[in-house]
């Protein structure tokens, strides 16, 4: 009987370790719904209600730190196996067909930004497959449990549910009707909350922005985001390059920012390709692969690709993929 009692002791304060309630029963959440109605003039009794159909799971913060601790820490996918997932013959055959059907929006979006077509093409096809893979998290529940749960980067995710709400109520998109990806990107571009309010525009001028359901509205705003983010109109991406084991050492695995010009490398000793002028801003970045790494020169158009995903092997995967959608479209086309 006492050994029974103990078991039953030892499974209770394993329990009570987490607590899971409604939003709205916790301080921090009752605090951003007040924050909402003096900001931003919500209805109190609204977003009560909302918020009460999420429930929060509180751990133990302790228990949490010693798992953390225990994780060992997981490296990143090689180059050779990442690119793969993106650059398959299927993406770029439905990439082409997404080009034709979409050919006077695609060429208005280029006119208007004069951000290549083809990056456009690639980007919708990596995020969500041109509109098929969109996420099926609801985007709410995602942004508060982030925003209030144990979650890193809470702060980050406190005002993205602001401006998640912000946009529903711009837009008048019902709250909890939209989904997206497990981390709260939405619609064809996966476009945070933030970069909806701030780089979504309503391209077929049909009086309000829709990135959910039309592919007009995506184009256009996939493009003005690489236009506010100061695309170079139409200049290079990337060069493959080979760097001795002495200047390896400029090539970066994360994200790295064209800051010095080619005739400052040219000075360092590097073997840059006679047509690119000396003002020309580079960096170099490597890309981790099973075997030999690749090393790349990359101009300030790849690294506005890194903003869109700070991730070097994305942005790579971006441009090739979109050289590949080029190169077949042509071919169909002539």
């Amino acid at each position: 009987m006492l050994r029974l009692l103990a078991l039953s002791l030892l499974l209770l304060s394993s329990t009570i370790s987490a607590k899971t309630l409604p939003a709205t029963q916790f301080k921090s959440t009752q605090n951003f719904i007040n924050k909402m109605v003096k900001e931003h003039r919500f209805n109190k009794n609204e977003l009560m209600l909302i918020f009460s159909k999420i429930e929060l799971t509180i751990a133990d913060k302790s228990k949490e730190k010693i798992k953390k601790k225990k994780k060992p820490k997981s490296k990143p996918m090689a180059w050779d196996k990442y690119k793969g997932l993106f650059l398959t013959q299927t993406r770029i055959q439905n990439g082409v067909k997404f080009w034709n059907d979409n050919l006077d929006t695609l060429k208005r979006a280029e006119t208007t930004y004069n951000v290549p077509i083809e990056i456009m093409v690639a980007i919708l096809g990596i995020e969500t497959s041109y509109g098929h893979n969109k996420g099926t998290h609801p985007t709410f529940e995602t942004l508060v449990k982030r925003a209030f749960g144990n979650y890193r980067r809470r702060n980050f995710y406190k005002k993205e549910l602001e401006s998640f709400l912000l946009m529903s109520r711009e837009n008048a998109i019902p709250v909890l009707a939209i989904k997206g990806s497990y981390a709260g990107a939405m619609g064809y571009p996966q476009f945070i909350a933030s970069s909806y309010r701030h780089y979504a525009v309503d391209f077929n001028q049909d009086g309000k922005i829709d990135l959910f359901s039309d592919p007009i509205d995506a184009i256009g705003s996939i493009a003005n985001y690489f236009d506010k983010h100061q695309w170079h109109d139409f200049g290079e991406i990337a060069r493959p390059i080979s760097l001795s084991s002495t200047h390896l050492k400029y090539a970066k695995r994360s994200t790295n920012k064209p800051k010095k010009n080619t005739q400052y490398w040219r000075n360092k000793g590097l073997s840059i390709d006679p047509d690119i002028p000396n003002k020309t801003k580079l960096a170099f970045i490597r890309l981790p692969q099973q075997k030999i790494d690749e090393t790349w020169l990359t101009f300030w158009n790849f690294y506005v690709l890194t903003r869109y995903n700070h991730d070097n092997r994305y942005a790579m995967a971006a441009y090739q993929l979109s050289e590949k959608i080029k190169q077949q479209f042509n071919q169909n086309n002539h």
